[in-house]
C-alpha cells in the first residue's frame, strides 16, 4: 500500500473487481494513463499482487482494499478511503460481477441475491457514495466520468443466463440515467458491453471456445482508455463488443 498524497492536479480512480483479468488491465491502463488508483477486491492477496506488479512500474500511487461489495460498510470504507487520500476521484469504474449458468427453473434465492448484491445494487450505492467526489473532480478538472462494465448479455437475453441478463440490462439503463442526470454537470457516463471475454467468468466455455477466440481483458482496457482521451465535449455513452460469431442468426432462422 502506498499512503502517498497527490496533488490536485493529478487524476484519480477507483476500479472494483481489480484483482480479475478485465480489472486487473483495466487498472494497469490506468496508472499507464497518469491516474492514481484505489484498487479494490474480494481476495487481498490477489490484489495485493496486482497492486505490487503495477507499482514496479513507474507512476502515482496504487492502494487497495478487499472486502466484500455486497456489504454497504465496505462500500462506504472505499469512498472515506479514497476521499481521505485524494479528496475526489476523477473515474470510477464498477467492474465487479458474479456470474453463473442456470437454468430459469434451477435458479435459487442465494444464487439470484449474490448477482443483484454485486452486480446491481453495489454499483447504484457506490456511484451514489462516490458522487460528491465526483463533483469536486468536475471542479478540479471540470470533468469525471463513471464507466460501469456490463455485457452484451445486458443487450440481448441468453439462455441460462436469465438472472446475470437481467443484473446486466439493470446496469445498462442504470447509466442511461446517470448521463441523463449528470452529463450537463461535467460526468459522463459510459457502459461497456463486451461478449465472452478471456476470463475465469469463461471457464464454463472452455471445452468448445479457446482462449484466442475469446475478446482478450486489454480490449475492454482500451476502449476505456479512449474514453478517458476523448474531450470534455465528448461523451461515449456505450460501447458493445462482440466476438465474430455472437449476435449472428443460425442457418436458416
Amino acid at each position: 500500500m502506498c499512503n502517498s498524497v497527490v496533488s490536485t492536479r493529478t487524476r484519480t480512480a477507483i476500479v472494483t473487481g481489480a484483482s480479475g483479468g478485465i480489472g486487473s488491465a483495466i487498472a494497469a491502463m490506468l496508472h499507464e494513463e497518469g491516474f492514481a488508483l484505489t484498487l479494490v477486491g474480494r481476495d487481498p492477496d490477489k490484489l495485493a499482487a496486482v497492486a505490487a506488479a503495477i507499482s514496479a512500474m513507474p507512476g502515482q500511487p496504487v492502494h487497495y482494499l478487499a472486502g466484500s461489495l455486497a456489504e454497504e460498510a465496505f462500500l462506504d470504507r472505499i469512498v472515506d478511503d479514497h476521499a481521505g487520500r485524494y479528496g475526489a476521484v476523477d473515474l470510477l469504474v464498477n467492474n465487479a460481477g458474479v456470474a453463473g449458468n442456470r437454468a430459469v427453473g434451477d435458479i435459487t434465492a442465494d444464487f439470484l441475491d449474490e448477482q443483484l448484491a454485486v452486480n446491481v445494487r453495489a454499483v447504484i450505492l457506490l456511484t451514489s457514495k462516490c458522487l460528491p467526489m465526483l463533483k469536486e473532480a468536475v471542479r478540479q478538472h471540470k470533468s469525471a466520468q463513471v464507466v460501469n462494465i456490463a455485457s452484451n448479455a445486458g443487450k440481448r437475453g441468453e439462455a441460462t443466463l436469465s438472472s446475470y441478463s437481467a443484473t446486466k440490462f439493470a446496469v445498462v439503463g442504470f447509466t442511461e440515467s446517470l448521463h441523463d442526470e449528470l452529463s450537463t454537470a461535467g460526468i459522463k457516463a459510459t457502459a461497456i458491453c463486451p461478449g465472452l471475454v478471456d476470463t475465469r467468468m469463461a471457464d464454463d466455455y472452455r471445452d468448445s471456445v479457446g482462449s484466442d477466440e475469446m475478446i482478450a481483458p486489454g480490449d475492454v482496457a482500451e476502449v476505456i482508455r479512449m474514453t478517458t482521451r476523448v474531450s470534455r465535449s465528448c461523451v461515449v455513452p456505450e460501447v458493445v463488443l462482440l466476438r465474430p460469431i455472437e449476435w449472428l442468426q443460425p442457418p436458416g432462422a
